[in-house]
């Protein structure tokens, strides 16, 4: 029986075995939880099992790993397992009743359709020409050697990208370098304590506040322009503008009225917050890998020289091609995942994998821990690209790479987010050499989106300025 099939009540199974040792009341082992989450959840793997609960904040929190247990999950129905219920704390990135909040799954679909669409194959060209155009325009601001924050300029590089693509060149001129301060400000307002209350009165909170007001403020100016430039636009109409901005101006609802301009604003926040940072943290985590393990640059730069002529533009064809630079990505994504966590609410007694899971608990799956299971990937600590080759390809095995999710809910952005990362790196190993300039690189949990700790330091020297 699987959680997708047992919301009828059922109470069979066997009963979760708790996580030993003595915690906090209420609390839990939150402290240790907060310092890092990934290292505790192995460890009590390790002890205990592939399913266990423990409290957290009030909350039984029932955690469960391995690619049949996250098939349960990912699979289940919402009415038994429920994301909605799960991500409701993201209410103050997205606005009240908006995705997670939205008032029924139907009117969350319905929400997300036109984003669908436009992050579809046939814009994607036109994404990778932007995304070219960024990262060669950071690049030249840059000196001819010395050092950088790696996740700095990427949390930049992909700002600029996500605002071009998602919200248009308007947006982005009227924000300028304000923009990465605000995401950051909201971002660092997704902490742990929002699974309490994301109303809690912390600094961290009032920040994310102000920045989602100011940024949302610039979008409503837009949609009022672009609105007064195109008052004659119908369902049918074709957006111009080639962003998804445009696109969501087109949309209708099922009466046939155009989306409110909340509802435009808060997809789009919520969009480029879960995409812009994650493929940041993503691209930093692969450039971390790459300076740590120099044998792959020679092998990645023969690919490109056989796929990328000098001069010519970078586009899907091409990077579809790259099939060394995604297996690098993918090696990433596994050993560095950008979501450590991905939960479900548990609105009916269900069982997942024999285990009794009573409604109210927390399910919560780790893709941190999943990647690193030895049952599923071969010597699984060790950077080893050459897993996901033909003939091995052990991240086929169904919901055993989960970094963007897996179902349903599975992350819509995820084509968007290769690309991006994929084209980040194909400039830059062309363009730089790179070293590095400091030994370790930990990831910081303070957030739900563990980047490398800051600063992440590298040393590089152009490549046009000759040999090192």
């Amino acid at each position: 029986m699987t959680a997708g099939t047992s919301g009828t009540g059922s109470r069979s199974g066997v009963p979760v075995p708790r996580l030993p040792g003595r915690h906090l009341p209420w609390l839990g082992p939150l402290p240790a939880f907060r310092r890092d989450p990934v290292a505790l959840l192995r460890a009590a793997r390790e002890r205990v099992g592939d399913a266990f609960a423990f409290p957290l904040l009030g909350q039984d929190v029932v955690f469960v790993c391995g690619p049949e247990a996250h098939a349960e999950v990912f699979e289940a129905d919402e009415s038994v397992l429920s994301a909605r219920e799960a991500y409701r704390f993201m209410a103050p990135v997205f606005g009240r009743g908006i995705g997670y909040d939205a008032a029924s799954p139907e009117e969350m679909d319905a929400q997300i359709a036109p984003v669908r669409a436009a992050l579809g194959s046939r814009n994607l060209d036109a994404y990778a020409r932007v995304m070219e155009a960024e990262v060669r325009t950071r690049l030249a601001g840059l000196p001819p050697e010395g050092e950088l924050d790696l996740l700095d300029e990427l949390n930049r590089t992909t700002v600029a990208i996500a605002t071009r693509c998602l919200v248009g060149e308007e947006f982005h001129r009227r924000m300028g370098p304000e923009l990465p301060r605000l995401y950051h400000e909201l971002e660092s307002g997704i902490r742990l304590a929002g699974m309490l209350s994301p109303r809690v009165p912390l600094p961290a909170f009032r920040r994310r506040d102000r920045a989602r007001e100011a940024i949302t403020g610039a979008m409503g100016e837009v949609i009022a322009e672009r609105r007064a430039r195109r008052p004659e636009a119908g369902p049918a109409a074709s957006p111009p503008e080639g962003d998804l901005l445009a696109v969501l101006l087109s949309a209708r609802t099922e009466d046939g009225r155009p989306l409110p301009d909340r509802i435009v604003t808060g997809i789009l926040t919520g969009l480029i917050f879960a995409g812009q940072h994650t493929s940041a943290v993503l691209a930093a985590w692969t450039g971390v890998l790459l300076t740590r393990h120099p044998e792959y640059v020679p092998l990645l730069r023969a690919e490109q020289a056989g796929l990328w002529p000098p001069g010519s533009p970078l586009d899907t064809r091409i990077l579809r091609r790259a099939e060394l630079l995604e297996q690098c990505v993918r090696e990433a994504e596994r050993l560095h995942p950008p979501l450590i966590l991905l939960m479900r609410k548990a609105l009916r007694d269900t069982v997942i994998q024999g285990r009794r899971v009573p409604a109210g608990s927390l399910v919560m799956i780790s893709p941190a821990v999943a990647h690193r299971m030895p049952e599923v990937f071969r010597d699984p600590d060790r950077f080893d690209p050459s897993r996901y080759a033909e003939g091995r390809a052990e991240h086929r095995r169904p919901h055993a790479l989960i970094g963007f999710g897996g179902g349903r809910h599975r992350c819509i952005g995820l084509a968007f987010a290769y690309l991006q990362v994929k084209t980040v790196w194909s400039v830059l190993l062309r363009e730089l050499d790179l070293w590095p300039a400091q030994d370790v690189h930990a990831p910081d949990y303070s957030t739900f989106v563990p980047a490398p700790a800051a600063p992440c330091t590298v040393r590089y020297r152009k490549r046009s300025a000759g040999p090192s």
